[in-house]
């Protein structure tokens, strides 16, 4: 069943990348004309380099959408494990990115049994837990940023291993590789998108359901925490509100890159097309210096369209 459920899904996945990739490059000539600098080698560089965190975190939430569910904490667990690595790298130099990323898999382990044995909806649970650990960053950082000195850490996201490419970048991108292959070769992944599609026929399959789903949540916040310590690194300290944008841009960004926010269509994959879009989306207005409330209607109406796109195209997949 799980194989069929792969297969029966290639054809939609095709057409949605294709529009997502038709619609990116469309945006792309479309600043590239308004703002000649949008193609410069400093601009493209820092739109790779601003992708780094946003991707890590949007292939762990692609696993939760994937299922139906909806993780609204990541953004919030991105923020404290970014201050908790500035916080405690004085005293752990280079341990405290173990400790925030371990803070993030707790998190996400906690979200997902919640969720799981107490069934309350996943989007009032995660809602919880971002507005905890929110206020717990304000309350512990009194709103003030917290500097990181420590060089190993800096290096982490600024140095180059590579030359001419940022460390954070290839983490983000060995990470990306690694979820990819998770998704579409393994167990879990398929039980992810069988999840998704129909739950009870997943479940008399054989399919864990409860073990799966919080899994896919202890993902997800692992990813962010990974993500948040990765940021906090490439900014040089930890602020209490750098992990804001990220919840609204890794759901968007998973949903445009051909994920269906109703679960059971889609791949890791494709996410990274999502985020390839916002990322360049947001930087394209930026230069154009365009007003931030109406960036945000901007792209409040891109996630409007393209769950309407996706919703339409997994029902006419159903259809047949």
């Amino acid at each position: 069943m799980l194989q069929n459920l792969s297969s029966n899904l290639s054809h939609g996945e095709v057409t949605r990348r294709l529009v997502t990739v038709v619609v990116f490059t469309a945006a792309c000539l479309l600043f590239s004309a308004l703002a000649p600098s949008f193609l410069s080698a400093d601009n493209v560089r820092a739109i790779v380099l601003s992708s780094s965190a946003l991707l890590i975190v949007s292939v762990g939430a692609t696993f939760v959408i994937l299922m139906g569910s909806i993780d609204f904490s990541v953004g919030a667990i991105a923020t404290f494990c970014g201050m908790l690595v500035a916080g405690l790298a004085p005293q752990l130099g280079f341990a405290a990115v173990l400790v925030a990323c371990a803070a993030g898999l707790v998190f996400g382990v906690l979200n997902g049994l919640i969720y799981v044995y107490l069934r309350i909806p996943s989007i009032l649970v995660t809602l919880g837990t971002a507005t905890t650990l929110s206020g717990a960053v304000l309350f512990i950082s009194d709103g003030q940023s917290v500097p990181i000195v420590d060089p190993i850490i800096l290096d982490m996201a600024q140095g180059t291993w590579i030359p001419f490419v940022p460390n954070a970048v290839l983490i983000a991108v060995a990470i990306y590789l690694g979820s990819v292959a998770m998704g579409s070769r393994t167990i879990f992944g398929r039980m992810t998108v069988a999840i998704g599609s129909d739950e009870q026929t997943a479940a008399l399959v054989g399919v864990n359901v409860k073990s799966t789903k919080i899994k896919a949540f202890a993902f997800s916040g692992l990813l962010a925490g990974v993500a948040g310590a990765l940021l906090a690194a490439r900014l040089g300290s930890g602020t209490a509100t750098m992990g804001n944008s990220m919840t609204l841009d890794s759901i968007t960004a998973v949903v445009v890159g051909g994920t269906a926010i109703t679960g059971g269509v889609g791949t890791v994959a494709g996410t990274l097309l999502g985020v390839a879009f916002i990322t360049t989306l947001t930087n394209g207005m930026n230069i154009m210096a365009l007003q931030p409330f109406l960036q945000t209607i901007i792209q409040g109406v891109v996630i409007l369209l393209a769950v309407l796109l996706n919703t339409s195209r997994a029902r006419a997949e159903d259809v047949r």
